[in-house]
Parts: C-alpha cells; structure tokens; sequence
C-alpha cells in the first residue's frame, strides 16, 4: 500500500523520521478493519523526552481514531476507543506500562493486540505483555481513514505528533497470541535495541472481567483508583472487595454480599457524569439537568419513588445533595422489567459511565448527587432488604464509613 509523506517527515536508512509537526499516511483507507480483531506494531525511537500524549500509529475515523498505539498519561500503552468522538460521552480503554519508564532516545517495540472474540485490548512492549489480561472493551467502531504514521486524530483535527523514528510498521487482520508477538519483536530489532523484559505493570486481579483495572479482594486498608476520573481513595476495613475500577465507575462491595436472584447483592457504586433516566426504556431523560440541585428536583417529580431524606453534603470535596430513596407501597410500574418487575429507574450512565440501575420494593438505596468540574459524580449505597437495611447496611455493615473515607482528587 502507497505512503505518503507530509511535511519535513523523511525516509532514512533507520526508518521513517518525523519532527513532532509532520506525519505519514496510507494513500487510501487503511487496511485494517477496526470493527474485527486486529495486531498492529513498530519499532520506535522517540528523539527526546515524548509528550504525556503522543501517537506512533492510529486510523482515521470521521473525529477520533479506534486505536492508538503509542504514549498516553506519560506511558507507553494502547488505547482504544468503542465509539468514533472525544469528551465525557466517549470512553477510551488503554492497557498502559505503568512501571516502566518511557527513556528519550532508545529503541523499543509497542504492539497493540485487539481481540473482537474476547473483547479486550492488549499492550505488548518489547514482545512482552505489560498486564496480566489487558483491559475489557465493547466493540471498538469501524473506522474508514488512512494509517497515520506519527500522530493521532482528535475532534476531527490532527492531534498528539510523534517526533523520533519509526521502523518496520506491520499490521495483521487477527489477534496475535502472546509467542506471536515475541517472535514479531525479535524479526527485524534494530541494532543495539533491546528486547529486555519490561516490568509488568500491577497484575490485574479483577475476578470481573469487565471490571477494568480492579483490585478484587482487600486486605483493610487505604487504596486509590487507577482508572477511575476524578481520582478516588477510600478506606476498608476487612471483608471488602473492588469490583470496578473503570474511567466512569466504581464498584465496592463486601465479600459476605453476594449477588443473588433478580436483585443482586448490596453495594456502593461510584460514577461519573450520570443522568436522568427515562422512566421507560434504557436512555436518558430528555431536558433534565446534570447538577445536583438539577437531578434532586427530578426525582420529587417521579412516580411511585419516595424521597425519606433529603440533606446537603459534602463528600470527599464535592458537595451536594444525599436522598434516601425507596419505592411506594404497592406501586406498580407502568413498563416492568422483564412485564413482572415492578422498579423505578434511578440512574443512567452519562457515557463514560455504563449503567442503567433501577430501585424496586426490595431494595432501599441512599444516592449522593455531588457537584463535579466536569459534571457530576453519583455514589450509590444500595442495600437489598434481604440482606441488610439501608441503615444496618450504612452502620454496622461499614457502607456508611466507606463513604466517610471518600476524597476525590483532581
């Protein structure tokens, strides 16, 4: 497939060279279908310390990329992308080298593996694995651009150059397994590069596995979210679990919870950016605001949902407003799940969050609604009756002291 050369990019005997203002493309659509699995690598020599976002390769889509293969939040990663468009309502997953230390001037060799099968995205450095699983991902979108060789693509405009040397760019139309991509790294090394094996990043341990960069079980103590914006720490103390810790959510729960029958089992969920949803169907409520004070006066309106307590609060930082929620005696849905559950839907995902969550007459749930600079974030303390009462489940239960710990960073 023809190239073509932008700007002061050049050939040289090492490879293709380009200054951080310059680029390379397929002279047509690119040739790989991001829609299926795919593996795309090089080996690369950025000129200098590179950017917390650079991008070696990527395809074009009508605004943003499906992938990109390069350095994101100061590390060496694949990212990828479900759906073609930047800002809080588009997700990016990325499988990042968080212990490993991107060096000025050095070869290395970055591939990025996409499993449609499997649903997830995995980065390789050097030939070798940087986590344990890469991270889970709905079904990235077909993208109809060309290749971009040394930059990215952002609110439909050029974004993220590269400047350093690229070499032997391949792309293959599967997922390659782990031996596969070694052996791609070893074939054509440049001289003097290194195939040392990188460090791993912290093991994913998420018995979830959509459950992103989770911790699973925990010892009590302090931990931070990885993923999650903004950045969340909370206290523990024996017998709990993270079960999500996604850009948009959050999960904690105790071990002693489990989830069964058509309820589940009690928990806190945390999200970013959530919505009103509609009262039938699974989308957002059209003209209600995301602002707590918005969101609050929303639910007075809502049927068959009754409001125990309404206080301000402040929450790790953030401040608001906490409802007690529960649904009316006898109430009866004029759409129930499934034609036999009869629930009132509380929250919707705002799209870097994902979740559809409703309250029903065997659950009580204390929802905090909290001021954000970029939205909103919900925390949602869920107690199903079976297992605790909201105030058991707040009090004895710890959910209440959890929530206590919260603080939120930037």
């Amino acid at each position: 497939m023809a190239l073509s050369v932008e700007g002061g990019a050049r050939w040289t005997g090492e490879g293709l060279q380009v200054n951080g203002a310059d680029y390379a493309s397929t002279s047509a659509r690119g040739p790989i279908a991001t829609n299926s699995s795919f593996t795309v690598s090089a080996w690369v020599r950025p000129t200098g310390q590179p950017g917390e976002y650079v991008t070696v390769l990527s395809q074009a889509g009508d605004v943003a990329g499906p992938f990109f293969l390069g350095v994101a939040e100061g590390f060496w990663s694949f990212s990828v992308k479900p759906e073609d468009g930047n800002g809080d309502a588009f997700v990016t997953n990325r499988d990042r080298a968080t212990r490993v230390e991107v060096k000025p001037d050095a070869w290395v060799h970055l591939a990025g593996v996409y499993d449609s099968a499997d649903g997830r995205a995995r980065f390789f450095l050097n030939g070798y694995p940087v986590s344990e699983q890469g991270v889970a991902t709905d079904p990235l979108y077909e993208a109809k651009g060309p290749l971009l060789f040394g930059r990215g693509q952002a609110r439909s405009q050029p974004a993220d150059f590269f400047k350093g040397t690229l070499a032997d760019v391949r792309t293959w139309a599967r997922a390659l397994n782990a031996d596969e991509v070694a052996a791609a790294a070893r074939v054509a090394a440049p001289d003097g590069a290194p195939l040392d094996r990188p460090e791993q990043s912290a093991p994913i341990v998420c018995q979830n596995p959509h459950g992103g960069i989770c911790l699973g079980s925990l010892n009590a103590g302090t931990y931070s979210t990885t993923s999650f914006e903004p950045k969340l720490s909370y206290t523990v103390p024996p017998g709990w679990a993270n079960g999500e810790d996604l850009p948009g959510n959050v999960l904690l729960k105790r071990n002693d919870d489990p989830e069964e029958g058509a309820w589940g089992g009690s928990y806190i969920g945390v999200y970013q950016n959530v919505r009103a949803p509609a009262l039938c169907g699974e989308e957002a409520q059209p003209g209600v605001g995301t602002s707590a004070a918005e969101l609050a006066a929303w639910y007075r309106t809502i049927p068959g949902l009754e409001i125990v307590r309404a206080a301000p609060v402040t929450v790790g930082g953030l401040s608001g407003v906490a409802l007690d929620l529960r649904v009316s005696d006898g109430w009866r849905s004029p759409c129930p799940l499934d034609g036999v559950i009869h629930a009132v839907p509380v929250i919707i995902g705002g799209g870097v969050s994902a979740l559809h969550h409703v309250i029903g007459a065997p659950v009580e749930m204390r929802l905090f609604l909290l001021d954000w600079e970029k939205g909103n974030v919900a925390i949602e303390v869920t107690a199903v009756l079976e297992q605790h009462s909201l105030m058991d489940y707040l009090g004895g239960a710890g959910a209440g002291a959890v929530v206590d710990s919260f603080e939120f960073g930037s």
